[in-house]
């Protein structure tokens, strides 16, 4: 896995599989591995960054996570869909904190360089576009699943 090119493929594969309901390898641990990992994880914080594009070849989404302990978990998307650049920072946003919780996180904080997104979830601009109206919901509703989540921009 020495070529850039092969590693940026095999990372997007989680999430297009994602889409069949075929789950990570945590599932064959043994559940005390599972609950080791997951509680070790809950009190510590993770930052996820994430980014998104659009123009005229298509759009995509990427984001990295960071543990506290400095590993990397990188993923990158291209949309089957056309999308504005406020969409796909959303869809990057929803990405993100779809996969965090499987991987245990209870506490994160969120970097975008979209001044948008971050004062949308951060209730410091109103949403007032359907879209944006739909993916900030949604972004709220994932933002349940954590302890603690915050938003900065980058």
């Amino acid at each position: 896995m020495r070529k850039p090119e092969l590693s940026g493929r095999m990372s997007k594969w989680p999430v297009h599989l994602s889409a069949y309901d075929i789950s990570p390898a945590i599932q064959n641990l043994p559940d005390e591995e599972i609950l080791t990992l997951k509680g070790s994880r809950e009190l510590e914080i993770w930052q996820m960054h994430i980014d998104g594009a659009s123009n005229q070849r298509g759009a995509g989404v990427g984001l990295i996570l960071r543990s506290p302990q400095g590993d990397l978990i990188a993923q990158a998307v291209r949309c089957e869909f056309k999308a504005t650049n406020n969409e796909t920072q959303y869809e990057a946003l929803i990405l993100g904190m779809q996969l965090a919780p499987e991987l245990g996180v209870g506490n994160l904080q969120v970097y975008s360089d979209s001044l948008l997104i971050v004062n949308h979830v951060n209730d410091e601009f109103i949403a007032r576009d359907s879209k944006m109206i739909a993916y900030l919901k949604l972004a709220n509703e994932l933002k349940q699943k954590f302890k603690d989540c915050k938003f900065k921009r980058s």
